[in-house]
């Protein structure tokens, strides 16, 4: 019988992702997915935070914004539509999470899906089977039998050490085979349940060639300056107390694809649900003429309607739910699997994205140190701690926006949009709103995760910031931390803060790593990186290529990078003590510990072999 150590079922974002970082650590998996050809309908359109974060680690970080999708810009908030002014405007084009990329994108999510696939395909230990229907599980005692139907039609079984369940709120592997186990989406921190229309719209900008009556030509407008018009950028709030909306762009530039989505309220009709769109949507696309011209203040200008191609128009009930475990025994539950968000924050895709990162370097270990069942026990406990914590968090902040959006009294919604006009006007008070919401606020802590891989009174539970870095010498190009720090995704490793030459003690971190007795498994010498971070003088040992320094704007821009707005070489040793130098990092960017001497690393090496023995 075939076998391979990770089965995983869906190859939507969230099983892709597990299925490129399990390859890169090279583990055999197996992806079986049901549908033969990716869905070319755009369902989730944004990736966000640290996920843009991952898909480099994926390594389709390059294509983000260029094939995939964009910069999502700046977060608009209305009352009515987006042709009524602002009451509040979120700039995201800084680095607010201080990762050294953009922080959010809107995306083309066949595109996302294409780019992971193509990135398989140069992978050998990962095999994804599209046309490929699961239908029984039989669980063993170290092993799992699954048995699936062929694209044609041939039965054929595999046998695996771990299945993961990635295919969706209504898959397979929660429906069948866990919910008879008690496993259920359940309501938690915030209950909701709606129903909301999701519109995607590909736009036909109008030229004077194929629409010459079109009243702006006369008045030297050009085409692109009439897209920008009609189809404003950024991402856009409506808060309508009889109808809210979310609008705005997304996918890779030029692609002039858009999404509306809006509320269904009770005396609406859905058996034609395409005339109730344009009823509401309509509306929105004339703009009166004096916004232009005196000469066209009688009239309206309203934007070509053949010029706007409505290629998805249905209704979704949305809720916000979280399984009430995350594994049984050896199968796991990640993205739409084991948890639903409503479409105010994006997070869907993100958070599926976030458990695929989490649980990818797990299971390796898990793998090559073949634990025993309490050790296991242990490892996804505190992986699922983890994630239900960052659940947490991404739904009180899909809450908030959906708060806004939502807000249906007339007398509450006038005072909140006033009272937020008044603080945007006050100087300085964006910046800092905007830095408070969107800062990586994501800290792991013994309360809420208490089986959690970190030592928080060690200095752990955080996430290190990502900055640019060089090699000392000629020929060495600046590149992202994440690549040189995280080189092994299937270990654990030390960052060395360098402020002194001596600080560079190979002999005394590779006797400490003996003394820990912690397997070449989990963290080995080649797993250490020196962070030189006296920029005014060369590093020592230039030839080392374990050894480098921090990049400056002024640096990056010589070489042609353009770095991220609010980028400063300084991000990462700013989130920690000044007496840190011994950084223990997981390949999850997370901090485990944090300590000034070869006395403290022991000790925190020790906890980390106790955690896996």
């Amino acid at each position: 019988m075939e076998e391979a150590t990770i089965l995983i079922i869906g190859a939507g974002p969230s099983g892709l992702a597990l299925g490129t970082l399990l390859a890169r650590m090279n583990l055999k998996v197996v992806i079986l997915e049901k549908d033969i050809e990716i869905c070319e309908d755009p369902r989730g359109i944004v990736i966000n935070g640290d996920a843009v974060r991952i898909s480099y680690q994926i390594g389709i970080g390059e294509g983000l914004t260029t094939r995939i999708g964009k910069d999502i810009g700046v977060l608009h908030f209305h009352s009515g539509n987006f042709r009524q002014r602002t009451f509040m405007n979120y700039d995201l084009t800084i680095d607010w999470a201080e990762q050294g990329v953009s922080n959010n994108i809107a995306q083309f999510q066949p595109n996302f899906e294409r780019e992971i696939r193509s990135v398989i395909k140069d992978l050998p230990c990962c095999d994804l089977r599209p046309g490929c229907e699961v239908i029984s599980r039989d669980e063993g005692k170290d092993t799992t039998v699954v048995e699936y139907i062929t694209q044609d039609g041939s039965k054929k079984s595999i046998k695996t050490s771990w299945l993961v369940g990635a295919d969706g709120k209504r898959g397979v592997v929660r429906k069948k085979f866990l919910e008879p186990e008690g496993i259920k989406q359940i309501d938690r921190l915030w209950t909701y349940v709606g129903t909301w229309v999701a519109a995607n719209l590909k736009i036909t900008t109008p030229t004077p060639k194929t629409h010459p009556d079109f009243p702006l030509w006369q008045l030297g407008y050009t085409p692109e300056q009439v897209h920008d018009i009609f189809w404003p950028s950024g991402f856009h709030f409506c808060n309508n107390p009889k109808r809210p909306a979310v609008s705005g762009r997304f996918g890779p530039a030029g692609a002039q694809f858009w999404r509306h989505e809006f509320s269904i309220e009770p005396n609406d009709n859905l058996d034609n649900i395409e005339d109730n769109f344009w009823k509401q949507f309509g509306t929105w696309m004339i703009v009166p003429g004096s916004k232009f011209s005196q000469k066209l203040g009688d009239t309206t200008i309203e934007f070509p309607r053949d010029c706007i191609d409505l290629i998805r128009c249905r209704p979704f009930q949305f809720a916000s739910k979280v399984v009430n475990r995350w594994y049984c025994r050896k199968t796991m539950l990640i993205g739409d699997a084991a948890h639903v968000f409503p479409p105010f924050g994006g997070q869907g895709i993100a958070t599926g994205i976030r458990d695929a990162q989490a649980l990818s370097w797990r299971l390796a270990i898990m793998s090559n140190l073949q634990v025993s069942r309490e050790t296991r026990e242990r490892i996804l406990t505190g992986w699922s701690q983890e994630r239900l914590h960052a659940w947490d968090a991404a739904t009180l902040s899909t809450k908030l926006n959906g708060s806004i959006v939502n807000q249906r009294s007339l007398i509450k919604g006038l005072f909140y949009r006033f009272f937020m006009r008044i603080l945007w006007s006050v100087p300085g008070f964006a910046h800092f709103r905007t830095k408070a919401a969107f800062r990586d606020k994501l800290i792991y802590n013994t309360q809420s995760c208490p089986g959690g891989f970190f030592l928080e009174s060690a200095g752990g539970g955080r996430k290190v910031a990502q900055i640019w870095v060089r090699r000392p010498g000629p020929g060495h190009k600046p590149t992202l931390s994440d690549r040189v720090f995280l080189r092994n995704l299937s270990h654990l490793s030390i960052l060395v803060l360098v402020r002194k030459p001596e600080d560079i003690d190979p002999a005394g971190i590779e006797e400490v790593l003996q003394v820990s007795k912690l397997s070449e498994q989990v963290l080995t010498m080649q797993d250490i990186t020196y962070l030189y971070l006296n920029s005014t003088q060369q590093p020592l040992y230039e030839n080392d290529e374990h050894i480098y320094y921090p990049c400056k704007v002024d640096e990056l821009t010589v070489e042609g990078i353009t770095p991220i707005r609010g980028y400063h070489e300084t991000a990462l040793q700013n989130r920690l003590h000044k007496s840190a130098k011994y950084i223990l990092l997981r390949p999850d960017f997370f901090i485990h510990s944090v300590t000034p001497d070869l006395g403290g690393l022991l000790a925190n090496l020790k906890k980390v072999r106790e955690y896996f023995d």
